[in-house]
């Protein structure tokens, strides 16, 4: 169920085949998909960031300065995390019910990111609380790996409908699919 202002997006790149990261959590793969597919505009429209914690370390370890400094970010974690990258990084461990409805409470501009991974992205996808999906599937087979949607034993076994709110294929294979809930306007 979505509110005027605040929306909670999915925005990812998988293969063809479904896969975000090789079976080790690389993301390497992505780096020979260079081109402007939209990310600074999308990024802009951003108040607040999800991910977590296997995710928010794997962010930390790049060779780069924070990515998402001057964005409130939440790590959805259970283990005590030291040495966060700025005052606007906090942890939680609660539902993602409760934490959806503080984070469209607070943010007064911008939507909610859910960054990753897999096991966050589904938590949402599971209590219906995801209102846009933009994917980026890149012209590539990875066999194996970590894939983008992974149902759990929790997931409703509920068909929920999408729209297509558009469909842009680029130059170098990349095709952007942006889908939101059927229920939603």
């Amino acid at each position: 169920m979505t509110t005027a202002g605040t929306r909670i997006r999915i925005y990812s790149a998988m293969s063809v085949d479904g896969y975000i990261a090789t079976e080790d959590g690389g993301v390497g793969w992505l780096d020979q998909f260079s081109g402007d597919t939209g990310y600074e505009e999308f990024f802009k429209e951003i108040h607040t960031v999800v991910m977590g914690r296997t995710t928010y370390e794997q962010v930390r370890g790049f060779d780069c300065p924070w990515p998402y400094a001057n964005k409130r970010t939440v790590i959805l974690t259970t283990k005590k995390l030291t040495d966060l990258p700025d005052d606007q990084t906090t942890l939680y461990s609660g539902n993602v019910r409760d934490l959806v409805g503080d984070l469209r409470k607070t943010a007064t501009t911008g939507d909610v990111w859910l960054v990753g991974g897999r096991v966050v992205t589904q938590a949402f996808l599971d209590a219906g609380l995801v209102d846009e999906i933009e994917l980026y599937v890149m012209p590539a087979l990875l066999n194996k790996g970590i894939r983008m949607f992974s149902p759990s034993e929790d997931t409703p076994n509920v068909l929920c409908n999408l729209k297509v709110k558009e469909c842009k294929a680029f130059s170098h294979g990349v095709v952007k699919l942006v889908y939101n809930r059927a229920d939603v306007s």
